[in-house]
């Protein structure tokens, strides 16, 4: 063979190597991808009902199994990287035992299913879904029915509850509630995670309806909780926790925050919140919050605060409350500013002569409904302060039993006697800007439907009048004096 044929075949050769060479790397770099995908060989698989169980243990990483219509037995265990999505007509029956779906894998997806009958042992969290270290689950359009729990999850973080709608089995009842701290479970329960958030969802008939323990960075948006044996929300040991827009309604209590800070609860309502332990809002051992634009309609007492301090109480309308604020002498720092204090019995009540916590901004104050201010300047500010804690307030905070005596003509002698002598004041408590009119608090852009016209308009201020009742307690006064007198000039 001549040299120059030789090197024509070396030539060849080479890049015969250098092809194969390359096309083993490319190879291997497709099958390395491959491994890594966690959808890679994903599949999607139809399943009839009866056989969820066996299908979720043959499942792999990333498959999707559809639920076809009808009745599927549970109790079921997810422990793969699955979406199980439901067919419209597709219900998981948990018989009774245990919880109805039980997660133990990360990233999860549940969506667009019907789930009924959970076991009932409160030890064990029987719940619709219960996750334990399930991180990125995402639970969507479930209806979840006659359950222990609803949603319950420990140590799984951005956990997302969207769409859902949740009922347990709670009657609420004013006696029965005590009994049920211990014989109940929650609607959303979540214990030490973080970054969970629940959105547009329902939820009726529970102990709690939200209940969050040692969980950070929770995210509740637009959610109803109705119905519940004790809170619509409680959060125990939370921080930077952000509440906005949900509806808190006829429960026994509205919502209970302890040993939580730096929230934030805004634009929500809590309304219809009757009973001997009830509050729209509980503060306990919670500090640096920030509370605005929410309404608390009927409520016995709208916002209670023990050892809670630095918080701001900004634009909130507080409605035909019995009590609006009770503030305990452990609580230091707080601010109340542009609140629409309504019709309220008692507006503010004090344990304490001295405080540090302040009802108004140094610029704007609040309205108080019984305040009767003047404002001869006409720029919106009364021009004398106010002070919102009344001697009869004062004295029932101490003597509960003597607020039955709080609309009597005893009553309204010695609200106009602290008008006339403000030394007769029981706390250095005073709104220096008291408000004229309504600031609009807690409406926003929201429908004030169940609220007053003199809470959501500025057309003037609403007074609840004592001075009649007064006026005749001392015309009878005046006249028994007036009748000891002339039998001792006849004398």
């Amino acid at each position: 063979m001549n040299p120059r044929a030789s090197e024509r075949l070396a030539s060849a050769l080479q890049i015969a190597l250098l092809v194969a060479l390359l096309a083993a790397v490319a190879l291997t770099l497709l099958l390395v991808m491959g491994a890594a995908s966690p959808h890679a060989g994903a599949s999607t698989i139809r399943v009839a009902p009866g056989q969820a169980a066996a299908r979720l243990l043959g499942a792999g990483d990333g498959d999707t199994l559809l639920l076809e219509p009808g009745v599927h037995p549970g109790p079921l265990v997810v422990t793969r990287r699955v979406a199980l999505i439901g067919v419209p007509g597709a219900v998981v029956d948990g018989g009774g035992r245990g919880s109805i779906i039980t997660v133990l894998a990360p990233g999860v997806r549940i969506e667009r299913l019907a789930l009924r009958r959970s076991g009932d042992r409160f030890e064990d969290l029987d719940a619709g879904v219960r996750l334990s270290s399930a991180p990125g689950a995402r639970l969507a359009g479930l209806r979840i029915e006659d359950v222990r729990y609803g949603v319950a999850a420990e140590r799984s973080d951005d956990l997302d509850v969207e769409d859902c709608s949740l009922t347990g089995r709670v009657v609420p009842s004013v006696d029965a509630a005590p009994e049920m701290d211990v014989a109940a479970g929650n609607g959303v329960h979540v214990w030490y995670s973080r970054g969970a958030r629940i959105r547009r969802t329902e939820i009726r008939r529970f102990m709690d309806g939200i209940y969050l323990s040692f969980a950070d960075s929770i995210r509740i948006e637009g959610c109803g909780s109705s119905g519940n044996g004790r809170y619509g929300l409680h959060t125990m040991y939370c921080q930077d926790n952000r509440i906005v827009g949900n509806r808190f309604t006829g429960n026994i209590a509205g919502c209970a925050i302890m040993f939580s800070n730096h929230l934030e609860l805004a634009r929500n309502d809590f309304m219809h919140n009757r009973g001997p332990r009830t509050y729209g809002i509980l503060l306990r051992d919670c500090s640096d919050g920030f509370f605005h634009e929410n309404r608390l309609v009927d409520n016995t007492i709208a916002v209670f605060m023990d050892g809670s301090n630095r918080n701001r109480i900004h634009g909130n309308l507080v409605q035909d409350d019995g009590w609006g604020v009770i503030l305990f002498s452990s609580c230091d720092g707080n601010e109340f500013a542009g609140n629409d204090f309504v019709n309220i019995d008692y507006p503010v009540a004090l344990d304490m002569r001295r405080t540090d916590n302040r009802f108004d901004d140094g610029a704007r104050g609040n309205y108080w409904s019984a305040s009767a201010p003047y404002d001869l300047n006409a720029d919106g500010i009364g021009d004398v302060p106010y002070a919102p804690v009344s001697a009869f307030a004062f004295l029932s905070k101490q003597y509960p039993d003597l607020a039955i005596f709080g609309e009597s003509p005893a009553a309204g002698a010695l609200s106009l006697a602290e008008r006339t002598i403000p030394a007769l004041r029981p706390s250095e408590a005073v709104d220096h800007y008291p408000l004229v009119r309504p600031a609009g608090a807690g409406v926003g852009s929201r429908s004030a439907a169940g609220v007053s016209p003199a809470a959501s308009s500025s057309a003037g201020p609403v007074h609840r009048e004592v001075h009649p009742a007064a006026a005749g307690f001392l015309l009878l006064a005046g006249a028994g004096v007036i009748g000891i007198a002339r039998r001792k000039a006849a004398r």
